[in-house]
This record gives structure tokens, sequence and C-alpha cells, in this order.
């Protein structure tokens, strides 16, 4: 069985602060403090192991046996299937020269070795994300995250940090370097990684309200969020197929209904839940000659996890608009 954390104090066996801020975004609205292996003075091991479970487990153990307290560690890295996954485990030790740590260093290493393969593009590749939960006693648990996408050259974006500039994800035209730090924590493998040990370990804060936008004008216009995550509720508010940053809207009923999920399903994981805990909707529709394209879209969306719902004929502010839906997700 899965052993619970504790509110209290946790440690974060890193000494980067930029990992550390990105797990503070991605635990907010969790009763734990975080503090750094660097703010306490901790050692760091060696890493020694030739898997990133490997390593994370060592940093973990030796972080909660030095600090007395429980340790969150991670190892990641990037595979490049055209270099049969290097760097991998090496993914940092590609960046060592003789000034130090220099990831542009490493993505030109990548770049060039890339080149030298001979392999054409795309260059697909993926970012793996490890985590080992240890306690003093010597109990762990451990998570995986990933990402799937591939490398582009030149570097683009100064967000992020290792080989964020040349990594664009699936389903993106953007690398993780020129997403904001909001939407990389959407989709990165540590994102997934850390959903997945939220999940099994930690309980939510009751106490903490958080406020999600999805960057719509609406929302600061008419006085509302997208969604409200408190404790083990989340409650998307009423979203239509309106991009907000192109300021478009689909003509057919059904590629609203799905650019709505999309905005749903985006306000969900920013809250730490997903489609599967959605456990109400409901569905404006402004005609019922639109249920037919709304069908195949909700069946897609849910698939046999299927939440209780309603149907609701109404007019939409936007004459345009054809189908709003809202959720109520629950994850006890």
């Amino acid at each position: 069985m899965t052993r619970k954390l504790l509110p209290g104090k946790l440690v974060v066996a890193t000494h980067n602060a930029g990992k550390l801020e990105e797990f503070r975004g991605l635990l907010a609205g969790y009763p734990v403090e975080l503090v750094s292996g660097g703010e306490l003075g901790l050692p760091e091991p060696a890493e020694t192991e030739t898997s990133f479970l490997g390593n994370a487990r060592i940093k973990a153990h030796a972080a909660a046996s030095a600090s007395g307290l429980p340790a969150l560690a991670d190892d990641s890295g990037i595979e490049i299937d055209a270099l049969d996954g290097a760097p991998g485990v090496y993914t940092a030790d590609w960046a060592e020269g003789p000034g130090g740590r220099d990831f542009v260093r490493a993505m030109t290493r990548a770049h060039d070795a890339l080149v030298a393969s001979g392999q054409p593009e795309p260059w697909t590749a993926r970012f793996r994300s490890t985590l080992v939960l240890a306690w003093p006693d010597g109990h762990e648990e451990s998570f995986e995250g990933r990402i799937e996408g591939r490398c582009v050259w030149p570097l683009r974006g100064a967000g992020g940090h290792g080989y964020d500039p040349v990594f664009q994800p699936d389903g993106f035209e953007v690398t993780l370097g020129e997403l904001s730090l909001d939407e990389k924590n959407r989709i990165s493998h540590r994102a997934d990684a850390v959903r997945r040990f939220a999940a099994a370990c930690l309980s939510r804060s009751r106490s903490v309200r958080r406020q999600i936008s999805s960057g719509s004008p609406f929302e600061a216009r008419f006085g509302y969020s997208r969604a409200i995550a408190q404790g083990d509720w989340c409650f998307v508010s009423g979203s239509t197929g309106y991009d907000p940053e192109t300021g478009t809207l689909p003509t057919d009923a059904g590629d609203q209904a799905r650019a709505a999920f999309r905005t749903i399903e985006a306000a969900l994981t920013e809250a730490g839940f997903s489609l599967t805990d959605v456990v109400r909707v409901q569905y404006t529709v402004t005609d019922r000659a639109h249920f037919p394209a709304l069908e195949p879209v909700v069946s897609t969306a849910f698939g046999d996890a299927r939440p209780a719902a309603t149907m609701v004929f109404a007019d939409l502010l936007n004459p345009d608009m054809k189908v709003e839906i809202e959720v109520t997700a629950f994850r006890g």
C-alpha cells in the first residue's frame, strides 16, 4: 500500500534553484513546505547508477538520511532515438566542461551528434523524469513521467532550463523554452511525474483556494475564473470554443466542443486533476440540431469514465457560439 506523506517539511534533493521553483509551482495547494538540499547545506551524492530510477534513489535516500525528513529526488533526461537513447542518464554530463556546466554546449553536442549520425529529421525524442520519495526509515515510493516530442535546431526560447530550447513537444509549434512556466507545468515530464506522486501520496489543503485562468479576456471583463480548485474539488466554468490568442471561433459545433474540452483539460491539468476525475458536466447548446456533432466528442473526451450530465438548451452571449461546457471534478 502506498504510504501517504504527512503535512510538513519536504526536502527536494537538489541544489538547483530553478528546479526547486518548478516543484513549488507544481505542488502549490498541497500542505507541504518545500526546502532544497542546497538550503539545508546537504552534500550532493555521486550519481553512479545507469538508470534514472537508480540515481533518483541515491539522491532521495541520501537527503532523507542526512536531514531526518522525507525527501523527494528527481532524475531526468532526454532520450534521442537517432542517438540510441543518448544522452539519457548522462544528460547533465554532456553539459560538463572546463568552465563548469553549460547546457548550450550540451545542446550543440547533441545537434552535432545528430548531424554526424546521418539520420534524417524529425529527430524524435522524449524527456523522462523519475521521482523517488524516501523516508528516513528507508521506505520509498517511485513515480515516472514523460513527454514525447522531437529535437529542433537552432535553439528557440530563453525559458526553462537544460535542453528545453531544442525540444518541441508533440502537438506544439514551440519548444519548451518558448513556453511560460505555467504552460510548461501543464505538460512537462516532471509535471507528469509530480502529478502521479501528488495523487498517490498527498492530500490537498482544503484551506487553499486556487484561481486558474485560461487567458480569456472575458474572465477579467465579467469577473470570474476559468476554474477554482479547493481541496479535492475543481470547478471549471462554462467553456466555449473561443480562442483568446487568435480571437477566433470554429463554425462547426463539434469543433467548438473539441476546443472547449481542450480548455477544460488544460485548466484541470493545471489544478492537478484530469478528465477522468470529472463527476458532473453541463452542456449548454443553442439548438438541438447541434447534438449529433457533440455526441462523438463527448464519448472521446470521457471514454468509460462517464460523469453525470445535464443538457440545457439556451442562447449564449455570442450568437456564433453553439456549445458551452462546464465540469465539476472530484478526487478523494
